[in-house]
């Protein structure tokens, strides 16, 4: 038998950070919300990702940010594809989605101390402020809920499921140096032992992890209505207007205030996939199994149609590939472990570096691409020597590399006792390879790249080692045995989705807003249009949006 028809206020389909900030927003304004997930869990993406929120000009911000200084910066870095009424929108609204976040429902944010913006060169670029991160949240609090939040990558957590960011990272490998280190280290551990006599996994929750949790544990404060594992066959329509869904069961949930499309994009749509992507079409992401383009195809079918023009279809980063000991493979994103560190390089399959290591990760991954156009390159391998293993790691390598040995017998990594051994086993010219190797030590010697000028600004220098000179970035790969583990382009979000107007509004073929139907997160056409100008410019934005959508549901009948 159908379940009946049942009417509420507003209708959010997907439970990453942009669909329960709208249904929390929504919840918060005095709406009755149901939140609609397909996975069994919530979190999406957000919950498995660093967690980064990007919103310039926050109470967090430095002292000397500004809409008019984020503005020029937007200007110079996505140039002539922003649109300027989504920009000043999000400009406008995004700390004050993050005030009333704080303030209505509990959650937490702080800036990270020293973090700049991607394209530090760029006008209007900052070193800090405008990249927040959630606060370290306990799991605990959720009760029984903690198991309906998605555990992070198995890849980024330690002694089968303790997280750590980088600050504990840090700590931890300075365990043996500093009586600080060692108290934080001890307590980490003393911590995640006592979880697990009660837990399945660690219930101290950091970066994307903690940020889904807080949001979860905001919604269930004001007991908004979840429902994971659930199928949505279609959007309805009445006299020209969404005001529901229907869902697999053959029931509608009907919506005075209209639908939100929050579903995370078309990454995993198989035919948007092949008809955006760029050739070779990459196999391997780290995104969620459950953003197969719902939301994208329910607002193509009502009218919505995909943004054009944008410099990159989805945003890119280098990703490191390895089978787990349950017959999933691992899909490691290199976005700041390793490879600015100095003593490693990239090179392609003909032996040669190609790009720059401490760039973007978003213009790393272009670069794969449109080297491979020229030369094969796709996968193109990393090399370091035994040294920089040890410091550093090497991708799901642990530094000190306690995890060496089983990563060399699965094939992750290849070992050679010499570079021509490495070269014979990659398949390269050893000659191509030593003279690559003899550049990269001589640059590390002077300190300068004159290749690829890699440790050239703010940012690269972040993504290095400050206690290594003269350039952060850059060190000899000289000592035995030596390291190389192959990498792939891989898409971390998609760029391209629904255009909205700076009310979140789904436009049509017209230009018009399509009734009670809105779009945030990855369903939504990305302002950045294909530019990574800074780490969260997914997650601030689709807050923001989410924010945006839900208030614009509450004061509006008529969408």
């Amino acid at each position: 038998m159908t379940a009946p028809d049942r009417e509420v206020d507003l209708v959010v389909l997907g439970a990453g950070a942009a669909g329960m900030t709208a249904a929390l927003t929504a919840a918060a304004l005095g709406l009755e919300v149901v939140l609609l997930e397909k996975a069994a869990v919530v979190g999406g993406t957000t919950a498995i990702s660093a967690g980064s929120v990007w919103v310039p000009n926050s109470r967090h911000g430095a002292a000397d940010d500004s809409v008019e200084r984020a503005r020029t910066y937007l200007q110079a870095t996505v140039g002539d594809r922003l649109r300027p009424e989504m920009a000043e929108a999000f400009l406008a609204r995004g700390p004050e989605m993050l005030a009333f976040l704080e303030g209505q429902a509990g959650l937490r944010f702080r800036a990270y101390p020293y973090h700049p913006d991607y394209l530090a060169t760029a006008d209007g670029a900052t070193l800090r402020g405008r990249v927040l991160e959630a606060l370290p949240f306990d799991g605990r609090l959720l009760g029984r809920d903690f198991a309906l939040l998605r555990r992070p990558l198995p890849e980024f957590t330690l002694f089968g499921g303790m997280m750590v960011d980088r600050t504990d990272i840090g700590h931890l490998l300075n365990a043996t140096r500093s009586l600080g280190s060692l108290r934080h280290a001890l307590w980490l551990v003393a911590r995640h032992a006592t979880d697990r006599l009660r837990f399945p996994r660690g219930t101290r929750l950091v970066m994307g992890n903690a940020l889904a949790g807080r949001l979860l544990h905001a919604l269930l404060g004001r007991a908004v209505e979840i429902r994971t594992g659930a199928a949505v066959a279609g959007l309805c329509e009445r006299d020209g207007r969404i005001d529901g869904v229907a869902l697999g069961d053959g029931s509608r949930l009907l919506a005075r205030r209209g639908v939100v499309l929050a579903t995370g994009g078309f990454s995993r749509h198989p035919e948007l996939r092949r008809r955006l992507l760029p050739e070779p079409v990459a196999e391997h992401s780290p995104l969620v199994e459950s953003v197969t383009g719902d939301g994208v195809t329910l607002g193509m079918a009502a009218g919505g149609r995909l943004g054009e023009g944008h410099a990159a279809t989805s945003f890119w980063a280098p990703m490191s590939i390895r089978p787990r000991p349950d017959g999933s493979t691992a899909v490691f994103p290199h976005f700041v472990l390793d490879r600015g560190k100095p003593g490693l390089i990239a090179i392609d399959r003909n032996g040669r570096r190609f790009l720059n290591e401490a760039t973007t990760y978003h213009l790393f991954g272009q670069a794969m691409h449109a080297a491979d156009r020229e030369r094969p390159c796709i996968p193109c391998f990393f090399l370091c020597d035994h040294p920089f293993v040890l410091k550093y790691g090497l991708g799901m390598v642990r530094p000190r590399g306690l995890n060496l040995a089983g990563a060399v017998r699965d094939g992750y990594v290849t070992r050679a006792d010499s570079i021509a051994g490495l070269a014979a086993a990659l398949g390269i010219d050893p000659a191509v390879l030593a003279d690559s190797v003899a550049r990269n030590n001589r640059h590390a010697a002077d300190g300068v790249d004159p290749e690829f000028g890699k440790g050239g600004d703010a940012y690269q220098r972040n993504l290095g080692d400050p206690a290594h000179g003269p350039n952060p970035c850059l060190g000899p790969i000289a000592t035995p045995p030596f390291y190389a583990i192959r990498v792939w382009p891989g898409d971390i979000g998609a760029s391209v989705g629904l255009v909205t107007d700076a009310d979140a509004r789904v436009l049509d073929g017209t230009g018009n807003p399509v009734p009670g139907l809105y779009a945030c997160g990855n369903d939504m056409d990305s302002m950045m249009a294909g530019i990574y100008p800074g780490p969260g410019i997914t997650i601030g934005p689709a807050m923001t949006f989410g924010w945006i959508a839900a208030r614009h549901a509450a004061r509006s009948n008529d969408g």
